[in-house]
């Protein structure tokens, strides 16, 4: 054989080894397992779940979420209507969450931690968080002048100092937030003092909003010289922050709610999205809610009882966790619903 057709028959070689090598490569990578993703829809802010989400990402390399944010009745209104369904849905909102697990939306999760009894519904619905219902004050509008303890000398001294409150009160506008209604059929179920009190704030004027975030800024300012039933979590996070604030729970009782999570009927992604509910009630979720977010641990918060949150916030209390039952689908019946708004609405407007 001549040098040139060696040199020929060594470059076929070198090329047939080549191809042979970026097959065996290209077969590598085909079997190597696809990322899985899931798709959490929220009415959580991103910032309060971020710390979370990354160390499950972490804790299950395998697996990404994306994350999309919406306020409650939003949510509602996305999954219901979604022909592609997320993976997992989290809401404040317990009763639309309920909701969705009566209509059939939601899988089973097994092996999920032990929680309240209270704070799960199924083994198809879970809170993770407890959060109490609170008021958020600007301390310098009230530097001189006492704080109300119950919602009955809230109502009065609305009612008795329209000069101090009118125009600078605010509450949830409970159209348009779904925790915001949540919260105000909640106090309706707890007597006389609940309407009384929205007519007080329809005499004042009362600023409505869609979300906590909102009504702290305006008390920072002081726009607003107070807040009614404010989500105590996300406003602690700005008191620590920030000196013109100051949170009560009133004395009659503190609503207590909990942020729940489900996995949804239609997921693509039922084993991730199961890891992800699991995580969040893990001893290592559980401690990411706690000091990674402005949020309250579930879990914890039970274990240490009051004292959780009377250690947080100013004033003693009665607590009243609302349990994720399908009692709370009563408020949602469309009949019902509809009275309560139009009622409440002739309240708030000053009627």
């Amino acid at each position: 054989m001549t040098l040139r057709r060696r040199s020929a028959f060594a470059a076929i070689l070198v090329l047939l080894a080549v191809a042979a090598v970026s097959f065996l490569v290209v077969g590598q990578r085909s079997s190597v397992p696809q990322r899985t993703v899931i798709k959490v829809w929220s009415a959580t802010d991103e910032a309060a779940m971020s710390a979370i989400v990354a160390g499950f990402e972490a804790a299950y390399p395998g697996i990404d979420v994306r994350y999309t944010e919406y306020n409650t009745s939003e949510l509602q209104e996305a999954v219901l209507a979604a022909r592609e369904k997320p993976d997992v849905v989290i809401s404040s909102a317990m009763d639309l969450q309920v909701q969705l697990v009566n209509r059939g939306l939601a899988s089973p999760v097994a092996d999920v931690p032990e929680t309240p009894e209270w704070s799960r519904w199924r083994e198809e619905l879970f809170g993770f968080t407890q959060e109490p219902v609170a008021l958020l004050y600007n301390r310098e509008a009230f530097s001189h002048r006492p704080l109300p303890s119950t919602r009955s000398e809230l109502a009065s001294m609305i009612r008795d100092e329209p000069g101090f409150f009118d125009g600078r009160v605010g509450t949830y506008d409970v159209a348009l937030s779904g925790v915001g209604y949540m919260f105000a059929t909640q106090d309706a179920q707890r007597g006389f003092q609940a309407s009384r009190l929205v007519e007080s704030l329809g005499r004042a004027k009362a600023k409505t909003y869609c979300c906590t975030n909102d009504m702290v800024k305006d008390v920072a300012t002081g726009a607003l010289v107070l807040a009614y039933n404010v989500i105590g979590s996300y406003a602690l996070e700005q008191v620590g922050r920030d000196k013109r604030l100051g949170i009560l729970l009133l004395s009659d009782y503190a609503l207590v709610f909990t942020r729940s999570v489900l996995v949804t009927k239609d997921s693509h992604a039922k084993a991730a999205a199961g890891d992800f509910v699991r995580f969040l009630l893990s001893e290592e979720g559980q401690r990411l809610v706690d000091t990674g977010s402005s949020l309250f641990p579930l879990v914890e918060s039970f274990r240490e009882g009051q004292s959780f949150f009377e250690s947080r916030f100013e004033g003693s209390t009665s607590f009243l966790p609302i349990r994720l039952r399908p009692s709370l689908l009563t408020w949602l019946d469309e009949r019902k619903k509809a009275k309560f708004l139009r009622e409440w609405q002739a309240s708030i407007k000053g009627g």
